[in-house]
């Protein structure tokens, strides 16, 4: 009776994450939608990068095939409007992001806010430039870059990184970091990476 029990239990706790991923998912449709009916484009220049928007659907199938949940922290390098932090949260992880833009910050906050699922409890948005904090705490690193590695994460990561790192990107990759695992998602290339 006790084994029933825990299995219409985890069940249930699947089902409510699914439903909590479907709403991360609609919210970035639907915001991603106010942009674009409102002549602005999914891209921006914060000053020190740049801000392109990637697919939410694409984001979950590569966090499903990582197998996400198996690692302790996310810190995504470069967050943008939050996308990726929340639903790594959802997916059952802590996940931290670093934005230096503040429009987007704000953005990710209030996505959050509205959202209001319980994951987020594990959620922490920073406002600052990522290549000036220690990422050595974090066991999983996201990044969708907007310059060659070699123009200072290279070295960071070689410094500081502790566990993998998801990147991506067809056109800039890391050269001293060793491809564990690649993923081709609706023609966009994601690659795991390891020291």
């Amino acid at each position: 009776m006790e084994q029933n029990s825990l299995k219409a239990q985890q069940n249930t706790n699947v089902q409510t994450t699914q439903s909590h991923i479907e709403q991360i998912k609609a919210m970035y449709t639907n915001f991603e939608r106010f942009l674009l009916k409102n002549g602005l484009v999914l891209a921006k220049d914060t000053g020190i990068g740049y801000w392109g928007v990637t697919n939410i659907n694409d984001l979950h199938q590569v966090f499903t095939q990582i197998e996400i949940h198996n690692h302790k922290h996310l810190l995504d390098l470069g967050s943008g409007d939050g996308r990726a932090v929340l639903l790594a949260a959802a997916c059952g992880i802590k996940a931290t992001g670093i934005e230096a833009d503040d429009w987007l910050i704000n953005c990710s906050l209030d996505i959050k806010r509205k959202l209001n699922l319980p994951h987020f409890q594990n959620v922490l948005f920073l406002k600052d430039d990522f290549m000036k904090m220690n990422i050595s705490a974090y066991d999983l690193l996201y990044v969708s870059p907007d310059k060659p590695f070699h123009r200072g994460l290279e070295q960071k990561l070689q410094r500081e990184m502790t566990g993998k790192l998801l990147v991506h990107s067809f056109e800039f990759l890391p050269r001293s970091l060793k491809c564990e695992k690649e993923f081709m998602i609706n023609g966009e290339r994601f690659g795991l990476y390891r020291k």
